[in-house]
């Protein structure tokens, strides 16, 4: 076998698209009858004043007296510096562009030689093509992105490598042609480019002796993880732009897929040096059938790795009926996806609403880069009008800040009015000891029909600690309802450590109010509040020791001056170890400023229990609590309760559960505060549940209970039945004992195959003193096309409104959702995402 080796000066970018594991190599004998090509090329061709690749020629050589020394593992890059790793996942199309490593490169590979000391280059056997792939079927060819994984670092490599970190290597059966400067030539038979990051082969390369390289015939490229084949009827590679250029490409991939496999084809696809790729006529698909299934169909498309994937002019497909257009599709490709800024639906919703009437709403996303990306929101109604959004976040590159917006704007034609709701967001660390959080909300926009005052609120906070736990809060917070209300509160908290066991928490705050009348008049109070807690652990006991303050009369208002909680550890009477006993003492002076009170107060609060027991083959539990309050105005109050419940299986298919609670109170309810220690009129409950029960096939429950007055009460009941391995039956409801009484509602609902692939699922209620008649339907229906795609139908008669979506199996955990009517959207022009959820701190 003839060999063609050269160094390679610079990293091979462009047609590094994959990696995959190099087998052993052949043995000598094996490789002694054909004339295989090895060529190591240099990417700018720059060996030479002309620009040719440098080729030596291994001649025929005799057996040497040592075998083949077999293939090391292929040596990878070493960690890359100032680039970002792609993340994994179905959109990673294009990985950054490998950088040139850092230090020392590896030393040249040795040329052939017939010197006794020097061993011949290692041969590395052909990668023989997988298997052809069968082109899918679309309506209209075109084709999709080029999948190139990101590239992760692999183990030092070691002594011996014939692939280096910047080499490549091209292999093949002949060599046709001359192997000099400016010379072409062609390789035929198992032609296979191995790189450090992957494999491309084909049956025939040509060089032309200035610039390209173009492989021909079966021509594939394989990711060294082997989840992702490319095919191509043409790869060329441009040695002095590092461009790679693969004619009528088309593949098949796993990364990221969770159900099946993603399917793409292209027309013209381009990688620059940089990594971002571009495809023309670029279609995409998760089914195996698309004319059973879905696929879309987009002019352009531009993956830019680790950032975002761009589509324009897009045509969504259902089975060969073009649905919808769409004139951009932007995915982000950045991690973080728990951030749903990261996750909007680029597929338009389209719906009605008979307040609303006809809408269409959009997310369109943008990613510029991993510190700034979101969405836009374009809702449009044909009875409100046009609604106008932006959600986004921005972060600084280190993370020690971070501003969420989310803006909204409505032109309402119902109340001839712009509503418009914000949020913004803004925490920041300043150092590693203090943290700073600003807040600004305001709301007009309460939804369709709905005219309240606007709300707004400004919210700002700064913490600062240390170590050793000490730490101090500083916040302001102002809210305002239009002009009918307003509230500025300045608070401070300081808590200390002194030691593990023993802390103090001080807290001041200072509220203005002011109220304003429907005649003009107004109000204000101020109210200055202190606080103060110190909290002591010993082995035994814990105490707490408050000052609670407030400078006037406030509502509901009880100042402690001081108050002393002790919580004993553990339990009181450890040597009854069948009964737990706990308990805790309180004492203290307590001033009302409205009533104008104040009088020394003790408490006493014990519980015994949870007693558990087994008897007469039944479970029983039990537990007392004892309440005692003594103040020094003579008043005396006790609250005695207990709760039991006893569970006795019967015949091995009933279980009966009996439950008893009873509360005493001894003393006046409410005296002498108005809002401390208000205890209720006492109770008895007692209640039956019973069980019957028969494996899975069904259960059913009556429940019936007293309240010990003379009075009877509902009796409920719930079945719930399996007529079938994939279909239950829920009934439930309550039945009224007395004249004119009797069943009120049951609800129903019922799940159950509907066909192929589909099921059906009713939600309603029966009620039976209107001729049984069948209210507050819901029905929803499923059913999977081609083991692709979900389709969802949606009726509910209270909402009165029938929602359809669609939703790929592929991406289960973060769906790619489009659909007419699609539920989470139906809730109106007041933004869903104005909750808290949404704003949480990314960690």
């Amino acid at each position: 076998m003839s060999a063609l080796v050269r160094r390679v000066s610079v990293t091979c970018v462009a047609l590094a698209l994959i990696f995959c594991t190099i087998p052993a190599p052949a043995s000598a004998d094996q490789s002694a009858d054909a004339a295989h090509a090895l060529a190591l090329m240099n990417q700018g061709c720059a060996a030479t004043p002309d620009g040719a690749p440098q080729q030596v020629a291994q001649t025929e050589e005799s057996p040497s007296p040592n075998p083949t020394p077999t293939a090391t593992p292929t040596p990878t890059l070493p960690p890359l510096v100032g680039r970002p790793i792609a993340p994994s996942g179905p959109q990673q199309l294009v990985p950054p562009p490998l950088p040139t490593p850092a230090g020392p490169t590896a030393p040249p590979l040795p040329t052939p030689s017939t010197s006794p000391g020097s061993p011949p280059p290692a041969v590395i056997q052909q990668v023989t093509p997988p298997p052809s792939m069968t082109p899918i079927p679309f309506s209209n060819p075109s084709s999709g992105p080029v999948v190139r994984p990101s590239v992760t670092p692999a183990p030092t490599p070691e002594p011996g490598e014939t692939i280096g970190p910047n080499d490549y290597a091209i292999l093949g059966d002949k060599l046709v042609g001359r192997n000099a400067a400016n010379q072409p030539y062609d390789l035929d038979g198992h032609v296979t480019i191995i790189y450090q990051d992957g494999v491309i082969g084909a049956d025939h390369a040509h060089y032309d002796g200035l610039r390209y390289i173009d492989l021909t015939g079966n021509a594939f490229v394989r990711n060294r993880e082997a989840d992702t084949v490319l095919f191509a009827d043409a790869i060329r590679f441009d040695t002095l732009t590092e461009r790679t250029t693969l004619i009528h490409g088309r593949g098949e991939s796993t990364q990221g897929v969770e159900s099946g496999k993603l399917h793409f084809t292209g027309s013209n696809m381009v990688t620059t040096s940089d990594g971002v790729t571009h495809v023309e006529h670029a279609n995409f698909t998760t089914c195996e059938n698309p004319r059973g299934g879905y696929h879309i169909e987009s002019k352009s498309l531009d993956i830019y790795p680790g950032n975002k994937a761009v589509a324009k002019s897009n045509l969504l497909y259902l089975g060969a009926l073009a649905v919808l257009w769409l004139p951009i599709i932007v995915i982000s490709l950045a991690p973080d996806r728990g951030d749903r800024r990261r996750q909007a639906r680029f597929i338009p919703l389209i719906g009605y609403d008979s307040t609303e009437g006809y809408w269409i709403k959009a997310q369109i996303g943008f990613s510029p880069s991993n510190t700034y990306y979101g969405y836009y929101r374009v809702e449009y109604y044909t009875k409100v009008g046009l609604g106008l959004g932006y959600v986004g976040t921005i972060r600084r590159k280190d993370g020690r800040r971070q501003t969420d917006i989310n803006f909204f704007n409505q032109n309402d034609r119902l109340q001839h009015a712009n509503q418009t709701n914000l949020q913004i967001q803004d925490q920041e660390a300043f150092s590693r000891t203090t943290r700073g959080q600003f807040q600004v909300n305001y709301q007009s926009d309460f939804g369709p029909l709905v005219t309240l005052p606007a709300q707004e609120t400004l919210t700002a906070a700064i913490d600062h600690g240390d170590a050793k736990g000490d730490r101090q809060d500083y916040s302001f917070n102002r809210s305002t309802t239009g002009s009918v209300s307003a509230n500025d509160d300045y608070g401070f908290t300081d808590h200390r450590q002194f030691r593990q066991n023993f802390t103090n928490d001080i807290t001041i705050s200072y509220t203005t109010s002011s109220t304003g009348g429907l005649y003009g008049e107004s109000s204000q109070t101020d109210t200055l509040h202190m606080e103060s807690l110190t909290d002591f652990r010993t082995a035994y006991a814990d105490y707490s020791l408050t000052f609670d303050k407030y400078d006037g009369a406030q509502a509901g208002s009880i100042d402690k001056e001081p108050e002393l909680l002790v919580r004993p550890i553990g339990d009181l009477f450890p040597h009854i170890t069948w009964l737990p006993v706990t308990g805790q003492y309180t004492a203290g002076y307590y001033y009302d400023p409205e009533a104008q009170l104040g009088t020394a107060r003790t408490d006493g609060k014990f519980q015994a229990g949870p007693v558990l027991a087994h008897l007469f083959g039944s479970d029983f539990s039990g537990q007392v609590t004892v309440e005692q309050d003594l103040y020094a105005t003579g008043d005396e109050k006790a609250d005695i309760s207990q709760q039991f419940s006893m569970t006795t299986p019967l015949w091995g298919h009933i279980v009966n559960e009996i439950q008893y609670t009873e509360s005493h109170v001894n003393g006046p309810l409410s005296e002498p505060f108005q809002e401390l220690d208000v205890y209720a009129q006492g109770l008895k409950q007692a209640s039956d549940v019973l069980r019957i029960f028969n494996n899975g096939v069904y259960t059913a429950s009556l429940t019936d209970s007293t309240y010990f007055n003379r009075q009877a009460q509902d009796l409920g009941y719930q079945i719930t039945m399996q007529p079938s391995p994939h279909s239950v039956l829920l009934l439930g409801g309550d039945f009224q004992p007395g004249p004119g009484q009797g069943f009120d509602r049951t609800n129903v609902q019922l799940a159950t195959p509907f066909g192929r692939d589909s099921d059906l699922q009713i939600s309603t209620f029966v009620d039976w003193r209107n001729h049984a008649r069948f209210e507050d339907k819901d029905i929803y229906y499923r059913h999977i096309v081609g083991n692709c795609y979900e389709l969802q139908i949606d009726y509910n008669q209270d909402l009165k409104q029938i929602s359809l979506s669609v939703s790929l199996l592929a991406f289960p955990s973060t769906p790619l959702n489009f659909g007419v009517g699609q539920a989470p959207s139906l809730t109106g022009i007041v933004p869903q995402s104005f909750s808290s959820s949404t704003f949480t701190q990314t960690p």
